[in-house]
């Protein structure tokens, strides 16, 4: 009887390894390589091998199923963003050398005759530099949302929580509270449907889905807080213990000490640009006595794990196809910034393409290349 439950147990753990591809500190740094561009660039070209990218990482690793279903959500909103920055653009921004066609304008505009000051513009001169401005801008915010919905499917929630900086213990519920919501109201939306399904109710346009907003809205919520109160039952971020050699008083001082010498330290570089080493060692002084404080304190936090999560050679590989991309990437800002920068006016111009940058956003699909399994079989925690 032992032998089988030893068994099962084995079973139980492999399927939970396997239940997720990556290791959640490598999707983390992942996460981070893959969101810097999208946040530091609005090159239609770069921007296009983010989303190829991530969205071949979610193709190849995500089955059908509910990750699927908010994948195809978080999309959706993306190109509909993409639609309406468009549109904002060609509507409201008349700027521009190369134009397309004129519409009809109309202006509100108040003061006297002589002065008339404009306060709003629609219509007019659609300008090819607007619509190149709008399109990126839209394709911008889409590949943040494309992103960070490949982490979330590929992420495992749970693991991501224990993956928190000690220090951070007094913040662990509300951050469950955060992290867990989408996914959960993602569910809810899911079994709502499936149940206005079976009473006949067929969802025709935006009007049917009004109604059913609050009730997901709260369903959400309501899980996520069930979870956080089941894991604050456990003693997740309970208090931590006490240190008669370093007390509370004297830790919370050493954290105030070092934010006003990171604040003097900035202050002084900015406003002495003549002399900037007294400000950079006084910010260096500061964050080096912070991040030793907030070691510190987690220390004093008590953490015990059920069963770690095993680092394997596919994730040493997408860690550091990551951390690759992501100093190219940082590279290329700090010296040549103007390879990123895409500004269509006052003539539009073809953006240019750097093909070591081009190379290293190609490594976001690293994921897929690495051997990484695909996530199946039944977490543990299910």
């Amino acid at each position: 009887m032992t032998l089988q439950a030893n068994q099962a147990m084995q079973t139980a753990n492999t399927a939970a390894l396997t239940n997720y591809p990556l290791h959640t500190r490598a999707l983390v740094l992942w996460l981070v390589a893959a969101l810097l561009p999208a946040l530091l660039t609005k090159n239609p070209l770069y921007l296009l091998l983010v989303l190829a990218a991530a969205g071949f990482t979610y193709r190849r690793l995500v089955k059908p199923g509910p990750a699927h279903e908010g994948w195809g959500s978080f999309l959706k909103l993306g190109l509909a963003l993409v639609a309406l920055s468009t549109l904002f653009n060609l509507l409201f921004i008349s700027v521009g050398a190369t134009l397309l066609f004129t519409l009809p304008e109309y202006r509100l505009e108040v003061g006297p005759e002589t002065q008339r000051l404009i306060l709003l513009r629609l219509g007019g001169r659609v300008t090819l530099e607007s619509l190149a401005y709008g399109l990126s801008t839209g394709m911008a915010l889409m590949a943040v949302l494309v992103v960070f919905a490949t982490f979330n499917a590929l992420v495992d929630h749970y693991q991501l929580l224990r993956a928190m900086p000690r220090f951070l213990y007094q913040s662990a519920i509300v951050l469950s509270i955060a992290i867990t919501f989408i996914p959960q109201m993602m569910v809810a939306q899911r079994e709502i449907r499936q149940a206005q399904a079976l009473r006949g109710h067929r969802f025709r346009g935006l009007r049917d889905l009004l109604p059913l907003f609050v009730t997901l809205l709260a369903e959400g919520l309501e899980r996520s807080l069930s979870l956080a109160e089941s894991m604050e039952a456990r003693g997740f971020a309970s208090s931590p213990r006490s240190s008669p050699t370093l007390p509370p008083l004297a830790i919370r001082g050493a954290i105030a000490l070092a934010l006003a010498l990171l604040l003097s330290g900035l202050v002084g570089r900015s406003y002495f640009a003549d002399a900037p080493w007294p400000g950079l060692l006084l910010a260096l002084l500061g964050g080096g006595l912070l991040l030793g404080s907030l070691w510190l304190v987690g220390r004093r936090v008590r953490r015990s794990r059920y069963r770690r999560d095993l680092w394997r050679r596919h994730d040493s590989l997408v860690a550091g196809a990551a951390l690759i991309s992501l100093l190219i990437t940082a590279g290329v800002w700090l010296s040549q910034r103007e390879a990123l920068i895409f500004y269509p006016y006052p003539r539009f111009a073809w953006p240019a393409f750097d093909p070591l940058l081009g190379l290293a956003l190609l490594l976001i699909a690293a994921p897929v290349f690495a051997g990484a399994p695909a996530p199946g079989g039944v977490s543990w925690h299910d």
